[in-house]
């Protein structure tokens, strides 16, 4: 190495190069065990300046952010990008053949205009005046790192909180613009699997709604000089969990009465 390239990477913050890693990451589908220590956040803001960095490096246009509200030593938020964001009923999926992908059922909720960043907060009616249509969805997790379960959370949040995709399904019609906090969610393998009774989970928002989150996220976007933009969607929580949902079928999930998702996860 000569010594113009020790002194490049000399001033390559600690920020920076753990952005490169899990960058590099995500281009190659490769897993890293985890940062190396000096690279660690040391906290919730050290966890997004990274996954800030990650955004900057791979220049790729943020379609949607997932959200909830932040609980005691956790701050969830993170963008998806445009590119991991499938809208129609077949999903090809990048990488190794696989059999299952894991997916949470959600709603997503599209802006009709910018929130941008500004000095005073949003409040609610006007988060809620932004906020256009709603579409079933199901959020895609994967992660940059081999054994997730085992680090810290601003090491998760670093790398986007497990964020690898977004499938956006009909939109649905919410009486007055009301999303609600129970709703049966039901997963309905019996179009290929000769009429099989359907698996039903009794879903739940975990924040009890999805306006309270995207109030949180655009005020916490906000202070921080970033903002939402119109044509985003934004996801707010899973309804039942954590799906495996099988490579390869034709599915249907089922929202209570609101609707249901067609989708087919191909290898």
């Amino acid at each position: 190495m000569t010594a113009a390239t020790q002194a490049a990477e000399a001033i390559v913050s600690p920020r920076e190069q753990a952005a490169r890693l899990l960058v590099t990451a995500r281009q190659k589908g490769a897993l890293v065990e985890r940062l190396p220590v000096e690279l660690l956040p040391a906290n919730l803001d050290d966890g997004f300046a990274i996954q800030q960095e990650v955004s900057r490096q791979l220049g790729r246009q943020i379609g949607a952010w997932k959200c909830a509200l932040p609980q005691p030593g956790k701050v969830i938020a993170a963008p998806i990008y445009d590119a991991d964001i499938h809208r129609a009923d077949v999903c090809r999926m990048r990488g190794s053949p696989r059999v299952s992908v894991k997916a949470e059922p959600e709603l997503a909720c599209l802006l009709n205009r910018d929130l941008p960043p500004r000095r005073e907060a949003y409040g609610e009616d006007e988060v809620l005046d932004a906020l256009g249509n709603t579409h079933l969805a199901l959020e895609l997790l994967g992660s940059r790192y081999a054994h997730p379960e085992e680090l810290t959370f601003p090491e998760l949040l670093a790398d986007g909180l497990f964020n690898a995709g977004l499938v956006l399904g009909p939109r649905v019609r919410l009486l007055d613009g009301a999303t609600p906090a129970d709703l049966p969610v039901e997963l309905d393998l019996g179009l290929t699997r000769g009429g099989e009774e359907a698996v039903t989970f009794a879903g739940r928002h975990p924040d009890r709604g999805v306006l309270a989150p995207i109030v949180w996220l655009a005020n916490f976007l906000r202070v921080r000089g970033l903002g939402l933009n119109g044509g985003q969607a934004v996801i707010t929580g899973s309804y039942a969990g954590v799906l495996e949902l099988p490579v390869g079928l034709e599915l249907l999930i089922r929202f209570g009465e609101l609707g249901t998702l067609p989708i087919s996860f191909l290898s």
